[in-house]
């Protein structure tokens, strides 16, 4: 099975769809039985979608299926646009008590893609730091960290959600942007979502142009934009 067709049967798990509605050509609205999607986003989803060149596939909570459906249909949207986006959210408003809107872009690599960035001394900081521990509790994964000036300057969290593909939460801190220890710990970091035979993913907002580079520069291709609303808890 290619990446694609595995990414496809992660997404499509998340989704509560077939992968093939992912290919299907046209848009695919679902009503989610899962309790919650949580996806990689640590809270719960109203509505989450992803919209592939080949298909785009719009899960939402039961309850609020027959709004989106009517507006999607009014609309006769085959594609998730910024238009159809914005009447979606018009739509669910009121249906729902929403946290915040995104619209992002989902990206992948696997091992014949990447480039290994690491450079310098980069390690594991999950027990080491008090901020690694905090990432750990949260996503559940090792907290690797760039060390400088005998400090973590920057970590990536992996985020074991899936048996398919792992997900990264990136920071570095201020002043030591643009030195490169983004894509250093981003390297350890995929590989070992590799040495534990899983697909590295990557989520971030469509105009997040440093967190696109980085991820570009260590080889991680596009795979999808995604949309969706994270409800209050």
């Amino acid at each position: 099975m290619s990446a694609i067709e595995l990414m496809d049967r992660h997404y499509a798990g998340e989704l509560g769809c077939d992968a093939g509605d992912l290919n299907s050509g046209r848009m695919v609205i679902v009503g989610s039985e899962k309790r919650e999607i949580r996806f990689a986003k640590g809270s719960p989803l109203a509505v989450y979608a992803i919209a592939k060149a080949s298909g785009t596939v719009l899960s939402v909570r039961p309850r609020i299926r027959d709004a989106v459906n009517a507006i999607v249909g009014k609309m006769g949207a085959c594609e998730l646009s910024d238009t159809v986006c914005d009447a979606i959210e018009a739509v669910v408003k009121p249906l729902v008590d929403v946290k915040f809107w995104f619209k992002g872009r989902r990206l992948y690599c696997e091992p014949g893609s990447f480039t290994d960035l690491r450079s310098g001394e980069v390690r594991v900081v999950t027990d080491y730091d008090e901020h690694a521990m905090m990432l750990h509790q949260k996503w559940g994964g090792e907290v690797f960290g760039q060390i400088v000036d005998e400090k973590v300057a920057a970590w990536a969290a992996v985020k074991p959600l899936s048996d398919v593909a792992w997900d990264l939460s990136i920071e570095t801190l201020p002043e030591y942007r643009g030195r490169g220890y983004a894509k250093s710990v981003v390297s350890a970091a995929v590989k070992y979502i590799f040495e534990n035979d899983r697909l590295a993913a990557w989520g971030t907002d469509r105009d997040n142009i440093a967190s696109l580079r980085t991820a570009w520069a260590v080889g991680f291709v596009d795979y999808a934009l995604d949309f969706g609303c994270v409800e209050s808890k």
